[in-house]
């Protein structure tokens, strides 16, 4: 199969996650702790993706000049737009520099960066105060140990 259709077809997945969260949520009565809970490990698992693969991958593709700068505005329907952005991306972006790789990347980690502060750790703190901290330890956690045996 080829990379830049692998790469829309995992875009789609991963985009499928949040149409399936949004189902759940609608159709399914959870406790605001539970989500507190979901969203506090959720951010430690983006913490952990904007960290060790975004990042870090964006300085080893041009250092520290690229990777300094970063904005990223949302989509509209996140599933299909995933999957179409992953299969157009791969295809864009395999033609252009490390520069631009890299601020993309910088970009992306950002974005992920602001949105954890600005709306999952206020939201789940708020609600489950008690353990926000450790179930995001355990999300990172989580997300790390993947990536190490992925990668």
């Amino acid at each position: 199969m080829p990379l830049g259709l692998q790469a829309g077809l995992w875009g789609l997945l991963g985009g499928s996650a949040l149409l399936l969260g949004a189902v759940l949520g609608y159709y399914t009565k959870i406790s605001r702790r539970i989500i507190a809970g979901i969203m506090a490990f959720g951010a430690g698992v983006l913490i952990s993706a904007l960290a060790f693969e975004l990042m870090d991958d964006a300085y080893q593709r041009d250092g520290f000049d690229s990777t300094a700068i970063g904005f990223l505005s949302g989509a509209a329907i996140y599933t299909l737009a995933s999957g179409a952005s992953a299969l157009v991306g791969y295809g864009l972006f395999s033609q252009f520099s490390a520069e631009v790789i890299a601020a993309t990347l910088a970009i992306a980690a950002g974005a992920i960066l602001a949105m954890i502060s600005d709306t999952m750790m206020p939201e789940a703190f708020e609600q489950a105060h008690d353990f926000a901290g450790l179930v995001t330890v355990c999300g990172f956690l989580k997300a790390f140990v993947l990536s190490e045996l992925g990668g």
